[in-house]
């Protein structure tokens, strides 16, 4: 298995059944892209575009795709990030980084869905209004004057 190092973008409406080593198929219809993994093992890879999930940028002639590709529920591991359609590779993920990685899935699809509600969100520090420090720096000049 030799590991990828590009990735070449290519917009369908449908995301083909068999799939072409080195292309990333990206349906903006059905809001998913997929390619096979870049480790060279063949397992399909699908990535659905939404908030709770992956994000693709289109730079124009090279893509992005985020967060990373992390592969741990697969033999082969593969960890990786697609960024301007080049493959920056990782250490293989681990399980513990799988297990994790698949809770803050579930955690903010659910969020996503409205399935649970996110915590609220903690209060703002309560700061000087900068009408009494220009005050305050005022009073201290004026004393500093009729001394």
């Amino acid at each position: 298995m030799t590991k990828r190092t590009t990735i070449e973008p290519r917009y369908v409406e449908f995301i083909p059944k068999d799939l072409d080593s080195g292309i990333l198929y990206i349906s903006e219809r059905f809001r998913t892209a997929s390619h096979l993994c870049c480790c060279g093992c063949g397992s399909k890879v699908v990535t659905p575009l939404n908030p709770a999930k992956w994000h693709l940028t289109d730079h124009g002639s090279s893509v992005s795709l985020s967060p990373s590709i992390g592969l741990g529920t697969l033999p082969c591991k593969s960890h990786y990030w697609i960024r301007r359609s080049q493959i920056d590779w990782y250490p293989n993920i681990s399980e513990l980084q799988t297990r994790r990685a698949q809770a803050a899935d579930r955690y903010v699809s659910q969020v996503y869905t409205g399935e649970i509600k996110p915590p609220p969100r903690p209060p703002r520090p309560a700061s000087i209004p900068t009408t009494q420090t220009w005050f305050t720096g005022l009073t201290a000049w004026l004393r500093s004057i009729f001394k």
